[in-house]
């Protein structure tokens, strides 16, 4: 039976389309986006605070501030001092700039503004970064008022924001919300809103402000610490200009407005600095809380690295655990309230001061104070008074350069004497040592005695040797020294950027700590009111060789033990420090002797502290240090502080030594290895890193044949008897300079002694008379002809005492007459003079010390003569023969 079934042809197999499954993909990829969107959001807006519109008025908790053992020591309340102004009050131009400069779509937008959020993401997405904010004056005044941890920078918390700004625009008005927003704004120095901040920074009431007031105050929003001109004046003008430019370009003012008010000074601000130290604050505590400097700073770490407003560290219920360390602080604000820490004041303004100590491995602040009087929240001068540190500044910029350089060791041997550089001027700067302790040019030396010494010439030729960009840089990179271009220069070795004592104390934490860096902090965390924590972003960072931070240690731990910072000694603790003061300017004060700085930098393998002590300022350059050296007061000071911070700890008598430390012999005079001439006086130990040590042996010493009879000259042909003498060989010293005491004796002869066979014997036997050696004909009184000589006899002179004994016979006539004796000591030019009374007698001897500051008298030859002195006037007779007496080794 056929089929009732039609036939059927074969059909063609249907192909998939990739390019409609890419299309469904990537829609159903979006639909999920979306979905996935929706719920977050709406799990966002779940999690929105509760609209509560009592929040843009004040709702205060108490603060609460733990010291490093969680011992609660302060606490903080809030105040009623907000100066909220209404409406009406505030003047157009700061309504109109704060709008042009905050969200100049204020007046458009219905809280969020898609504009700006495309825009902001669109300049993100060009620059790589997120930095652009997209917020409203809305969202700010939300951020503010409804959000418990403003600074947390989440989706949720934008979404959240955004919800609450949408709902400040449905139950406000536009003016409504912007004068809540400029009554509420943090604009610095504990001072939140609009009012509050033109008392601050002006001095005036709001309706008072011009332009480049307002300009000011609508720039500081962005970054209220940063844009402070009591702390930052250059950053303050540049922002204010922006925002000028800002005003200019709305039609707000006028060109020629915006060039009147550019350059205008901060003359509130300036006169505010010199009678106060710092801003009136118009927030306050109603409490005198304890450790009131340190506070003070854990306040501003609040504001400036937490970005909390004094809104919410006042009155937020806040739970402060900071880094104080009761023990030290307490230390330091006893030794700050005994004035006999202090130099008397030349009038009844005090000598001021500041220390901070930390703790290095940690980078923990355990103490600071910022000076004598505390005034709240005045100048801090521990952070907030940067001043030039002098001396203490060439660990860090040259001598620890030097050592992570490598090439040099604490032997390299560099000549202390005269040396002038071109600073691109046109005009030669000559360095001076004038802080040593021992005074005038020291030649050749090494490395370490400069420092224990504060040599200043050796400093600046080590910087110039390594470059002054390589030490720039290490200080500023390495160890976080704020240190502008203007400061790339060799004077960059003698301390003459600003600093402040915060700083130096971490800076020298560094070395402390073996080379690493740890970022410096008095917060170790926060918790709000709901249990929420912050805690700060603490690095640690190996910036030096450790065999560079070791050699450093050793170096100032002599400085400690054999130089300038002597008095810092703490039993048998390991001790490194180092001295600085800074010189008065001779262009200002002229030929004046003083310092207007003074410091101390100090620490040991557990704490870094630093001490700074001088006036604020000189307005009548009268007030300035007078014989207040680092390794005084300011050492006095640290001592007493350090040696509280160390009770009950284990001592510690030395740096832990490193792998790649090397010691070994070298010749002082060279940095080189002993050569077979190198006298073993000058042959000492020396530690260096491995790779350092030299390797060639001393080229610095050379041996001459001298007169026996007259060693300081050449010996002749003829000469019968002659000593071969050790020299130092410095072809390169200026032949016009004199050599230092310590060097005479090996300064070669340029002389050659007479030829015996045709001159005659120079001393008499018997009396010692040398008529070679011509008087001196310079620097004397009027010679008194009518006068006669005194006879001088044979010297004789006793080593024990270092006292030379020399006859003398004085003609009758002459008994009542005084004596004058002059001497000129070896390798000098210049002659010294010993008034002496009369003998009344024929015949006497008079006794002169030949010995220096304690110190035997350098070998060579000491030339004297005598003259009687005109009773009835200032001449002097004729001058005596001269008698010599020549010392040996």
């Amino acid at each position: 039976m056929p089929s009732s079934r039609r036939p059927t042809s074969p059909r063609r197999k249907k192909r998939s389309s990739k390019p409609r499954i890419v299309l469904l993909s990537i829609v159903t990829f979006i639909v999920l986006v979306m979905i996935g969107l929706v719920i977050f959001v709406g799990i966002a807006a779940i999690g929105t605070p509760k609209w509560d519109p009592s929040l843009l008025h004040d709702q205060k908790q108490t603060s609460f501030l733990y010291d490093k053992d969680n011992v609660q020591y302060a606490s903080l309340h809030g105040v009623e001092n907000r100066q909220a102004v209404i409406s009406s009050n505030i003047p157009d131009l700061v309504k109109k700039t704060f709008v042009a400069v905050e969200d100049k779509r204020f007046y458009q937008h219905f809280g969020v503004d898609p504009i700006r959020i495309i825009g902001s993401a669109l300049n993100d997405i060009r620059s790589g970064s997120a930095k652009e904010g997209a917020s409203t004056i809305t969202i700010q005044l939300a951020r503010n008022a409804f959000i418990d941890n403003p600074t947390a920078k989440t989706f949720t918390r934008k979404i959240q924001e955004a919800i609450l700004a949408i709902q400040l625009e449905h139950e406000y008005t536009k003016d409504e919300i912007l004068t809540f927003y400029l009554n509420k704004i943090f604009l610095g120095e504990s001072s939140f809103g609009i009012q509050a901040a033109a008392r601050t920074y002006f001095g005036e009431d709001i309706k008072n402000l011009k332009p480049d007031q307002v300009a000011l105050l609508a720039g500081l929003p962005q970054a209220p610490s940063q844009y402070n001109p009591y702390i930052h004046p250059d950053a303050a003008k540049n922002r204010r200009t922006i925002v000028l430019g800002v005003m200019r370009d709305a039609g707000i003012i006028t060109t020629q407005e915006y060039n009147t008010y550019k350059d205008t000074p901060f003359d509130y601000v300036n006169t505010m600095k010199k009678t106060l130290g710092g801003a009136q604050k118009t927030t306050l505590s109603n409490a005198s809380y304890k450790y009131p400097y340190f506070t003070d700073y854990v306040i501003e770490e609040l504001e400036s690295t937490y970005n909390l407003t004094p809104d919410q560290i006042y009155s937020g219920g806040l739970r402060i655990y900071t880094t104080v360390n009761p023990k030290v602080q307490d230390a330091a604000e006893a030794a700050f309230a005994d004035s006999a820490n202090f130099p008397k004041g030349i009038d009844s303004t005090k000598v001021q001061g500041a220390i901070t100590v930390v703790e290095p491995s940690t980078g923990s602040i355990q103490a600071m104070v910022g000076g004598r009087d505390y005034t709240t929240r005045g100048l801090n001068r521990a952070w907030q008074s940067p001043r030039p540190p002098g001396s203490t500044i060439k660990p860090l910029v040259v001598y620890g350069p030097a050592i992570e350089k490598g090439g040099y060791f604490p032997g390299t041997v560099l000549d202390d004497m005269p040396v002038s550089y071109n600073q691109g001027n046109g005009k030669a700067w000559t360095p001076t040592d004038f802080d040593t302790i021992d005074k005038g040019w020291k030649g050749l030396i090494t490395m370490r005695y400069a420092l224990e010494d504060s040599v200043n010439v050796y400093a600046v030729k080590l910087l110039d040797l390594i470059g002054v960009d390589y030490g720039w840089k290490f200080g500023k990179d390495k160890l976080g020294l704020p240190l502008e271009d203007s400061a790339r220069n060799l004077t960059l070795a003698l301390g003459t950027p600003n600093i402040s004592t915060l700083q130096m104390a971490a800076a020298y934490g560094v070395y402390a700590n073996n080379g690493v860096s740890v970022t410096s902090h008095a917060i170790v965390k926060v918790e709000d009111a709901k249990g929420n924590t912050v805690t700060p972003k603490i690095t640690k960072n190996r910036v030096m060789k450790e065999t560079t931070a070791y050699i450093i240690n050793d170096m100032l731990r002599s400085v400690v033990t054999d130089g300038t910072a002597y008095s810092a000694q703490i039993g048998n603790w390991a001790i490194a420090g180092k001295t600085g003061t800074t010189s008065l300017d001779p262009n200002i004060y002229g030929n004046r002797t003083g310092n207007p700085d003074a410091w101390f930098a100090g620490y040991t393998p557990n704490y870094a502290g630093v001490v700074w002590m001088g006036y604020d300022s000189d307005p009548d350059r009268q007030h300035y240090l007078r014989s207040v050296y680092g390794g005084s007061y300011p050492a006095q000071i640290w001592k007493k502080v350090m040696t509280a911070a160390l009770q009950d700890l284990p001592v510690q008598s030395k740096f832990t030594i490193p792998p790649g430390i090397i010691s070994g012999s070298y010749d002082t005079k060279s940095g080189l290895l002993p050569s077979s001439l190198t006298p073993s006086t000058f042959i000492s130990t020396e530690i260096a890193a491995q790779g350092d040590f030299p390797t060639r042996v001393s080229d610095v010493w050379i041996q001459k044949q001298v007169d026996a009879d007259h060693p300081n000259k050449l010996a002749n042909p003829n000469s019968a008897n002659t000593l071969t003498k050790t020299f130092l060989n410095l072809p390169n010293r200026n032949p016009s300079w004199i050599w230092p005491q310590r060097e005479a004796p090996y300064k070669p002869p340029t002389e050659t002694a007479s030829d015996p066979v045709t001159t005659p014997p120079a001393s008499d036997p018997v009396t010692g008379l040398d008529p070679t050696i011509p008087p001196p004909t310079s620097g004397l009184p009027e010679i008194d002809p009518t006068l006669p000589s005194p006879t001088l006899g044979r010297i004789n002179y006793t080593a024990k005492t270092y006292t030379a004994v020399i006859p003398m016979t004085v003609p009758k006539e002459n008994m009542g007459d005084s004596t004058i004796f002059y001497l000129q000591r070896t390798g000098q030019t210049t002659i010294e003079s010993f008034p002496i009374a009369a003998s009344n007698s024929a015949s006497t001897s008079i006794s002169i010390s030949l010995g220096e500051n304690g110190k035997p008298p350098i070998p060579g030859d000491y030339i004297f003569w005598a003259a009687f002195k005109n009773r009835n006037g200032s001449g002097i007779g004729p001058l005596s023969g001269s008698v010599k007496l020549t010392l040996t080794d």
